[in-house]
């Protein structure tokens, strides 16, 4: 359960649409939170827009000629640990600075802060009742576990990979591709089916992968759907020695109304 506050000026955003926004940076929240695939979670997080106008926005040197976006994130106190909302900040930071479509430097980083606002057990109070972090993870816990997989936005699927990889969750990770999947591996071979997709996802656990994807572009048509992803993939080697590289993925989901968006072709190379 969180609240997402963007405050900036009339010009970001021009042309983008909220709600798409509201959904990638929603995700993003209460799946730090631990609430990845859930599908209660999303409906009791919120995303306040609040824009300004451009000349509400002044430095002490005065006007700057980009945008600046203050975030506030306000979640029950214990949801978060230090580091996830350290990797939230940075993934909201990077996400602001795609859906505005400049580079992601440094410069352009600091025109964003996040803060984070913890409330504690009592202190809100939502349909005439003082709520707490145990009472939400209860209502989640007591989700229908055959939903829990399911990804109702193309846009959110890179995110959902991400914890599902970075977990060690084999079943759930397995669980965001079809049966009848194809996977281009690392050595450029290509492996079909739900036994040999599934060998591969059990290799990179056994490496320890920590995978970060950023969604550059989502192209939809009816049931299907290609998703280009920049990501960052680092891997522990036997000897342990942690080794980084880097890539833009070319995957193409499939949509049933049963299970939601899975992945069938699964390109992490790209056009390499």
């Amino acid at each position: 359960m969180a609240l997402v506050k963007i405050t900036t000026s009339e010009t970001a955003f021009p042309g983008h649409d909220p709600e798409r926004i509201a959904a990638a940076l929603g995700e993003l929240t209460y799946s730090a939170e631990g609430f990845a695939g859930s599908t209660v979670a999303p409906e009791l997080t919120w995303v306040l827009f609040e824009q300004l106008p451009e000349t509400a926005f002044l430095k002490a040197t005065g006007t700057s000629s980009k945008p600046h976006y203050y975030v506030e994130v306000t979640t029950l106190r214990g949801a978060m640990t230090e580091p996830s909302k350290l990797d939230l900040g940075a993934r909201i930071t990077h996400e602001l600075m795609m859906i505005e479509g400049c580079a992601p430097t440094e410069e352009n980083a600091q025109r964003i802060w996040v803060r984070f606002l913890e409330i504690a057990d009592g202190d809100l109070v939502v349909g005439g009742q003082a709520t707490s972090l145990a009472t939400l993870r209860a209502l989640v816990a007591g989700e229908d576990t055959t939903m829990d997989q399911k990804i109702t936005d193309p846009a959110t699927f890179a995110t959902a990979f991400d914890h599902a990889l970075n977990s060690g969750d084999h079943d759930r990770l397995q669980a965001l591709y079809d049966p009848e999947a194809t996977m281009r591996t690392s050595d450029g071979s290509v492996v079909e089916g739900h036994d040999l997709v599934g060998q591969e996802l059990k290799n990179l656990i056994a490496v320890q992968a920590r995978l970060e994807n950023r969604t550059r572009h989502v192209f939809r048509r009816g049931d299907v759907a290609l998703i280009i992803v920049d990501y960052t993939l680092r891997i522990t080697t036997p000897d342990g020695q942690q080794v980084d590289s880097r890539g833009t993925a070319t995957n193409v989901l499939k949509h049933t109304p049963e299970h939601g968006w899975r992945m069938i072709i699964a390109n992490p190379q790209g056009i390499a």
